[in-house]
């Protein structure tokens, strides 16, 4: 924790808010009635001259800046965390403080040369930032888990994308789409963290966590200092099998126009959502276990290991195949006519996960050495 004027914080957190579209955008500012008069009322102590609790701010670091953090005084601390990325730092703690605070110096600009206390949480890994904010909103009315993990998911996207070999993360507000193997939206990557971490393929990622054993689930697996290695391992063997099918493009003119299916070229499977939650999940369940189950880390590495290997297999397999042959590898045929007929009673949203989560099961039980996924797809 350090001291900081009031403005040189706001300074700090303002390159955050230029990327991040403000504090509202990432959380919806309160409207009620009482809600404005107390934030009208902060906004006055302020200006009078009181004393808030600590902001919080996450900063994640590369290794070779936080291997010195420790020797650092608190202004070069602060020296450093300016220096850095804006998508690296992160308001964990203390935003409705901070729109008063500046709604205060808007007021009175001298405001901005009193101290005020910021805590920094610094950490070489976002998976580290996630786990502390979790725990420091247990007890609390929490924000929903999505909005709890965007908070330093810029950080991750960060950290992902200089791991995993081959992907391209899209932004929506770029109006790109997918087209091509290996290509994914930012947004999309948030569920695939949340379903990995959590090991269950239907998570409502929209409503506060009712269900406090999903956040245990969550927070047991963020702990773990390999939890985002593990993810960027899970995520590269889903990019590469995106790639590897991204192969197969149908012949023009052999489909029939008037039958539309879902799932025609290689590209098409991964442009799932459910299917990409699907084979996260069940890589997550073969690695952890099911919720609740405990491995050492010992085991964790094997099976990750043996995961990997037998995705570099399959890889491997796929590159000596013809187009035509990948085309009946893929069986996309039996894919649209199985996905189609479906559960009733169930979305078409958890039907789908579910339905991915089963098939990709087996291709991980049958060590990625099927010669189609025929058997997969009738797996539901």
């Amino acid at each position: 924790m350090t001291m900081m004027e009031t403005q040189d914080y706001l300074k700090l957190v303002e390159r955050a808010y230029q990327n991040r579209g403000g504090i509202e955008f990432q959380r919806e500012k309160l409207r009620t009635t009482s809600a404005i008069r107390i934030r009208r009322r902060m906004v006055e102590d302020i200006v009078n001259g009181a004393v808030l609790p600590p902001v919080v701010v996450g900063v994640v670091l590369q290794e070779i800046d936080f291997d010195s953090v420790s020797k650092k005084s608190s202004v070069q601390l602060v020296s450093l965390v300016q220096s850095q990325n804006a998508d690296r730092i992160s308001i964990i703690d203390g935003m409705q403080r901070t729109t008063a605070l500046r709604e205060a110096l808007a007021l009175d600009p001298q405001v901005g040369t009193r101290q005020m206390r910021v805590e920094f949480w610094i950490s070489e890994s976002t998976n580290s930032l996630i786990y502390r904010m979790l725990v420091l909103n247990t007890g609390q009315v929490p924000w929903n888990l999505r909005s709890q993990v965007e908070v330093v998911f810029r950080s991750l996207i960060l950290e992902v994308e200089g791991k995993v070999a081959g992907l391209e993360v899209l932004q929506r507000a770029d109006g790109r789409r997918r087209s091509k193997g290996g290509q994914f939206q930012a947004d999309e990557l948030i569920e695939l963290f949340l379903v990995f971490g959590a090991r269950k393929e239907k998570i409502d990622i929209r409503e506060r966590l009712a269900d406090e054993f999903t956040k245990l689930d969550f927070m047991e697996a963020a702990s773990d200092k390999d939890f985002s290695k593990h993810f960027c391992m899970v995520l590269g063997a889903l990019v590469r099998i995106d790639i590897a099918f991204d192969r197969y493009k149908k012949a023009r003119g052999s489909a029939d126009k008037a039958v539309r299916v879902r799932f025609e070229n290689g590209k098409d499977l991964f442009a799932s959502q459910p299917a990409c939650v699907g084979l996260i999940t069940a890589m997550a369940l073969a690695v952890f276990g099911r919720p609740g189950v405990t491995r050492s880390t010992a085991d964790q590495n094997r099976r990750m290991q043996k995961l990997t290997e037998g995705v570099a297999s399959l890889e491997k397999h796929l590159k000596v195949l013809s187009v035509e042959k990948l085309g009946k590898f893929l069986g996309f045929q039996t894919l649209n006519e199985a996905i189609t007929r479906g559960k009733s009673g169930l979305s078409v949203g958890d039907m789908e996960r579910e339905f991915f989560l089963k098939s990709f099961q087996v291709l991980i039980e049958e060590d990625f050495a099927l010669v189609e996924m025929t058997p997969c797809w009738r797996a539901y």
